[in-house]
């Protein structure tokens, strides 16, 4: 293949879909920030759960931990997707630091995937469990408190990344049909 025919797939590509938009910028560096702050909660347990010297830093995570036992006391679960949580704001920030190329748009495409699925998982493994770690706010009747803090706020970290994915996704497809269409002419 010549240069000229190697360049030309990127002539045919909208160079607005080679780098994110400013709205998946922003929720890539909140998300870096709460899975961050989120991960340092559940690996410096117990220092950091309630009755700890560290809890003060943590005051919502203290009281969802009445909610979700996964969060008020040790769960190798929970710390697995803690040790996930950082790895991915490693690639989250290669993401942000190449928020105006290509790669950059990819990495987070891929790393928002895993923040996604992870979340799902987080559920299933909730729900395949009898609701072992939520229960005990159901069994004393707190059904708003359940749906409202145990449940809502993890949706939230289903819906976003899925509208990113879906956001990035269309744009690595359109490039990619660009390019594929670039090559057969």
């Amino acid at each position: 293949m010549t240069q000229t025919a190697a360049a030309s797939p990127a002539l045919a590509v909208d160079p607005r879909d080679l780098r994110m938009p400013r709205w998946v910028v922003v929720w890539l560096i909140i998300s870096a920030v709460i899975q961050t702050y989120d991960a340092c909660y559940v690996l410096l347990g117990p220092l950091s759960h309630d009755g700890g010297p560290l809890a003060g830093f943590w005051p919502g995570h203290v009281f969802y931990g009445t909610f979700d036992h996964r969060y008020g006391q040790f769960d190798a679960f929970g710390s697995a997707q803690s040790w996930a949580n950082l790895i991915e704001v490693v690639f989250i920030v290669w993401a942000l630091l190449h928020a105006r190329r290509w790669s950059g748009l990819v990495v987070a495409l891929l790393v928002t995937v895993a923040t996604f699925w992870k979340t799902v998982i987080y559920f299933l493994v909730e729900a395949s469990s009898g609701l072992e770690m939520t229960r005990q706010s159901l069994e004393r009747g707190d059904l708003v408190g359940f749906l409202m803090v145990a449940v809502l706020p993890n949706l939230f970290w289903i819906v976003f990344p899925l509208a990113v994915v879906i956001a990035l996704g269309r744009r690595v497809y359109r490039v990619g049909r660009a390019a594929s269409a670039a090559v057969i002419d």
